[in-house]
């Protein structure tokens, strides 16, 4: 690409071609098609979050492609034959665009349960632009209950990954090879380019792929389609789209200023904050804020950055989604000049910083101070937080570090007070979870508090997430009792889970027939850490010395690598006495380097082969075998 292309926006080419089709100069700017919705409207303030209360019945935004596995209400609708509900739809879709319209009472409402995964359908373009737009109009679902039930049937996209072409999946490419190789899954071909100008432009994939992964996952590309097809305009995605696939995967490294193009906030200086191309057009290009950025001539003396939209960077992610939302580029500012101010938050830990945690105070929880400004002021959550009184004088990882073991658990608990608007949802998870140790699971620890009974031990954990709210979680003879030998958590698992649900049904606790349920399930806890002993102890002794016998052989494989080279550095240079060294079994060398050189080797092969003897992974298989029974 010339040097004056490269400076410009990746869309401007296709701003020049949509001129050619004689639009009206309020058609020709390409962009602007892409983010209506958005610039008719000015902004607006930070969703409400109440600290108590009822939750919301619309959740806040569409949750995307998102699998939500906490309890909220979805709608769906029903078949003729079948009043199954499995293609959802979020309350957001369903009020943006079901709610008051003369289909409206052929859908139905549903709570899902939680633990289940839910993802909205409702979201992709081929059902919000083409079906249900035709739903409307002739006042009739049939298309789009057809669509929804053969949906289900495809395999999910693979993304950007490299996946089998197993039976029964169909690809789709361009008939006319526009952009050679280029692969679209069945699924992201029927959301995306079905029931557009581009749709003719596809067929089919050849025969004989054995591993593809799907273009259309890369967000700019699928992003693309809709705009540009309203217009036919194929040149156009055609151009972008290459262009895209040119530019490299964004790492978040630092890399060198001139090994690509850069962007740089337009009008508000933000320092140390600069994006990649390839960030650029997957997180920007397609938004209400493409136009607040620029890109930047590289005329200046390289220098190493890295970019402020890498997916690690989530604190200026979170701040940029909800920016979006808001349709306020200035909230975005707000929070990227103070985190890219700050040391980055990593595993690493931070000294000397600004602590946030729970207003009322939480010992155990703490977030950094750039983590504060993406996720809670950028939010206007700021009343329910008050800063830390923690020492900083030694290093402290923040608690919305993905690191930290619970990272997940709040992030979880953080959606879903932000799609209820209770803040009660998260800030009761954490005083409750915060500084309590995860549940050892099959491996046990020693030195920690445990609930249940001498024969059935149960974790802080899992007492607290599981059993304080069943009927007996009172009425336990162990209740935190401080233990010194390892002990095995016995409630951690579906089946003990079961279980104690079933003794809990048995009676009410005290009766004869709950305390013959708690004997049983007692005793099955005494045999079952038994067979632990048995089985997955052995397992563990059986792995411990693969390992050992591995690690041995590739320290001699290294040996044999350096002696190598001394014999070669020997033969080369004449330090050899003409004698030769070794033996029938190891053969010949003109120095001992290469007759020990290949001792280790040997060592390396025998070593190697004897940690993957097939009588050791017989014998796990066995093992395991036996503990699934009570597992």
């Amino acid at each position: 690409m010339a040097e004056s292309e490269a400076l410009q926006n990746p869309f401007d080419d296709l701003v020049a071609e949509l001129s050619d089709l004689n639009l009206d100069s309020g058609k020709q700017d390409l962009l602007s098609h892409t983010s209506n919705e958005y610039e008719n409207d000015g902004p607006r303030p930070a969703d409400s979050v109440r600290k108590t209360g009822d939750p919301l019945e619309t959740v806040s935004k569409c949750p995307g492609g998102v699998a939500i596995k906490y309890s909220l209400n979805w709608y769906y609708l029903p078949n003729v034959f079948d009043d199954t509900a499995d293609y959802l739809i979020c309350t957001r879709c369903h009020a943006d665009h079901i709610k008051g319209t003369a289909l409206e009472a052929q859908f139905k409402q549903i709570e899902w349960p939680d633990g289940e995964v839910a993802v909205c359908g409702f979201r992709f373009p081929r059902i919000k632009e083409v079906l249900w737009p035709e739903a409307i109009r002739t006042n009739n679902l049939n298309a789009l209950r057809e669509y929804m039930t053969r949906r289900l049937q495809f395999k999910p996209c693979p993304g950007l990954t490299m996946t089998k072409a197993a039976e029964g999946r169909v690809l789709y490419g361009m008939m006319d090879n526009d952009i050679e190789g280029f692969v679209a899954c069945e699924a992201c071909y029927e959301d995306y380019i079905v029931g557009t100008s581009f749709e003719p432009k596809f067929g089919t994939y050849p025969e004989g792929v054995s591993t593809f992964s799907c273009d259309l996952s890369i967000s700019y590309i699928a992003g693309s389609v809709a705009p540009m097809s309203k217009h036919n305009n194929w040149n156009g995605f055609i151009n972008t789209a290459s262009r895209r696939f040119q530019l490299p995967a964004c790492k978040g490294e630092q890399i060198r200023t001139d090994a690509g193009e850069w962007y740089l906030s337009k009008n508000h200086a933000i320092e140390n904050f600069q994006v990649c191309e390839t960030c650029y057009l997957d997180k920007l290009a397609l938004t209400p804020f493409k136009r607040e950025f620029q890109c930047i001539d590289n005329d200046f003396d390289p220098e190493l950055w890295s970019c402020g939209l890498a997916d690690r960077n989530l604190s200026t992610l979170m701040a940029l989604g909800e920016a979006e939302d808001r349709r306020d580029f200035e909230v975005f500012v707000k929070a990227a000049r103070v985190i890219c101010s700050l040391v980055p938050c990593t595993s690493d830990g931070i000294l000397y910083g600004n602590w946030w945690t729970l207003k009322g105070g939480c010992e155990k929880f703490n977030i950094c101070e750039a983590c504060y400004a993406g996720f809670i002021q950028a939010k206007g959550l700021d009343s329910f937080f008050q800063p830390s009184d923690r020492d900083t004088s030694s290093a402290y990882v923040c608690d919305f570090c993905p690191s930290t073991p619970r990272f997940g658990q709040y992030i979880v608990q953080f959606a879903e007070m932000l799609d209820r608007g209770v803040f009660s949802y998260f800030s009761d998870f954490v005083t409750t979870f915060a500084g309590v140790p995860a549940c050892p699971k099959i491996k046990g620890y020693s030195k920690k508090r445990w609930w249940g009974y001498p024969e059935a031990q149960f974790c802080q954990e899992c007492y607290l997430d599981f059993v304080a709210h069943t009927p007996l979680g009172n009425s336990l003879p162990l209740n935190g009792r401080y233990i010194d030998e390892t002990t095995l958590c016995q409630i951690w698992s579906p089946r003990l889970r079961e279980m104690w649900l079933e003794v809990c049904s048995a009676g009410e606790p005290g009766s004869k027939e709950s305390d013959a349920a708690l004997e049983q399930f007692r005793t099955f806890c005494v045999q079952r850490v038994q067979i632990y002993l048995k089985t997955v102890s052995q397992i563990e002794v059986i792995r411990t010395m693969q390992n050992i016998k591995k690690q041995t052989a590739f320290n001699s494989a290294l040996l044999s690598i350096q002696y190598s080279g001394m014999d070669a550095r020997s033969s080369i240079f004449g330090n050899t006495d003409g004698h030769k060294y070794g033996n029938s079994s190891i053969g010949w060398f003109n120095t001992s380097y290469g007759a020990q050189s290949r001792e280790y080797f040997n060592e390396f092969t025998n070593g190697l082969s004897d940690s993957n003897r097939p009588e050791d992974w017989m014998r796990i298989a066995q093992l395991e075998s036996i503990w699934k029974q009570v597992e």
